[in-house]
Formats: structure tokens, C-alpha cells, sequence
């Protein structure tokens, strides 16, 4: 059987959790790194239907991308959403892993995994971080330029979405892309894109304002939801912890979450 540890040191080996920004929660948020593992679950967050579905299927950790705990926490009672789902966590023996921003800047992290199903061409990172050799979010160009309104179809096609929320001229022939899954809309990474020359960026949960900002700079926008953007990731992550269990002959089942996370319904 598989130590915790064993899975964290695998972890750690592809997004070391000193790639995490500074107000990050990654690594092992609740359990033992020594508690024996033979089932493992993978989501996004670790909502209650994700932790009733490891109930359920009697899963001893659940890796997730999101921090179930971000802040310091005063008390843990049942009276509240955190303290219900740690107080559930912890009856039911199931651990938790978090992998957030060390993941979204590691090689082949959620950025990359973002990449290649978008199907880019000629990598390059869209903003660099101070003192070390990884990036958030990446830069590329597409086989062919396109429309916007033509790259926003193609988008919505890619990552199965219902529909697509998009900013800037229809017709405007679109060539370089920036992309940063998840929240990556501040001012940082719309000037990072705009700098970078794309003439697109695709990102979620943008907002009003600063759309108008980032069209006043000639910068094109796309809006793909936060979960859409990070949700492939999942996949990644099951296909790599099993990949490494296998080289290794042990005895380990990793599964994707059978949970639709998207809190966004459209109509």
C-alpha cells in the first residue's frame, strides 16, 4: 500500500509548493502524511457533493486544486460550510491535498494542459516571477489567424462550453493569444498580454471595468469561466499519479471527481 507522503512526494516532483505565490495554501491541508492510501480523488474544489462522492466510494485523499482553507480559521463547527466539511473530512478518515498556484506556473501545469487543448503553437510565458524560472499563464499563436468572433466558436468548442463571453471587434483578425487559466484578470496580466503584443487574451471571471480598460489598449478579450479554464487539469493529474503508481507496480487507484463543478448555468 501508498503512504500519503508517497503521493506528495510525487506532487512535488511536477509543482514544488515553493512555486506558490506568497498568500497561497498548498500541500497537505488535513490529514497524515503517513496514513495508508489505496483510492484518490480528484477535483477542483472540494465541495460537499465531491466530498459525499469519496464517501461514497470509500476514497482515502482527495487532491484538489482550489484550498479548501485559505485563512486562519478560529473554530471548526457544523454551523458553517468550512467547518462542516473538515468536520466530515476528518470522521471519515479522508485527507486533503491542495495543489494552486505552484501547479498553474509548473511545466505541464494547468496553464499548459490550457494550452495544448487550445492547440497553440510557439510557448513563451505571459508574466514571469520575480526570482524564479516559471511563469503564470503562457503566450502562443494559432495555426491560422481567425476572427475573434471565429476564435471565441473555436474556444467554446474546445473546452465543451454552453457558450462564450467575448470583448472586442467581431471581425478583427486575431494571430497571438495570451492565456491564464482560472482568475487572472488584474491589471497585471492584461498589461503583461497587451505587452507581450497578443491580441487576445483568454482568461475567467473578468469584469466590467477592466474589459474597458483592456479595449482601450487594443487587447481582445475572451471569457472562459474560471472552471472551464482549470478543469482539465483534473485529467492531468488523475493520468500522471496513476502513471507513476504503475512505473512503480503499487497499488493505486486515482479517479477524476464525476462531479460537475461549473457553479455558472446558461440558457
Amino acid at each position: 500500500m501508498i503512504k500519503t507522503s508517497w503521493i506528495i512526494n510525487k506532487l512535488e516532483e511536477w509543482a514544488p509548493s515553493c512555486l506558490a505565490e506568497e498568500w497561497d495554501n498548498v500541500g497537505l491541508l488535513l490529514g497524515n502524511d503517513a496514513q495508508l492510501v489505496t483510492k484518490v480523488l480528484v477535483a477542483l474544489d472540494a465541495t460537499d457533493s465531491v466530498i459525499d462522492e469519496a464517501i461514497q466510494g470509500q476514497f482515502d485523499l482527495i487532491i484538489t486544486h482550489h484550498p479548501l482553507i485559505y485563512n486562519p480559521i478560529k473554530r471548526i463547527t457544523a454551523d458553517n460550510p468550512l467547518g462542516r466539511k473538515l468536520i466530515t473530512l476528518l470522521k471519515n478518515g479522508i485527507g486533503l491535498y491542495c495543489a494552486h498556484t505552484n501547479l498553474d506556473k509548473a511545466n505541464g501545469g494547468v496553464n499548459d494542459v490550457l494550452f495544448e487543448r487550445l492547440d497553440l503553437l510557439r510557448k513563451e510565458p505571459l508574466l514571469e516571477t520575480f526570482g524564479e524560472s516559471s511563469s503564470l499563464g503562457r503566450v502562443g499563436t494559432l495555426h491560422e489567424k481567425m476572427t475573434l468572433e471565429s476564435l471565441a466558436e473555436y474556444v467554446k468548442k474546445a473546452l465543451s462550453l454552453s457558450n462564450v463571453r467575448y470583448a472586442g471587434d467581431h471581425s478583427r483578425l486575431i494571430h497571438k493569444v495570451g492565456i491564464c487559466a482560472g482568475d487572472a484578470n488584474g491589471d497585471r496580466y492584461l498589461k503583461a498580454a497587451y505587452d507581450r503584443g497578443c491580441d487576445v487574451y483568454i482568461t475567467g471571471d473578468l469584469r466590467y471595468h477592466g474589459v474597458q480598460e483592456a479595449l482601450e489598449m487594443g487587447l481582445c478579450l475572451i471569457d472562459i469561466t474560471h472552471y472551464a479554464g482549470e478543469e482539465p487539469i483534473i485529467a492531468a493529474i488523475v493520468s500522471y499519479l496513476n502513471e507513476k503508481a504503475g512505473l512503480e507496480n503499487l497499488a493505486l487507484k486515482v479517479q477524476a471527481t464525476t462531479t460537475n463543478g461549473q457553479v455558472f448555468v446558461s440558457k
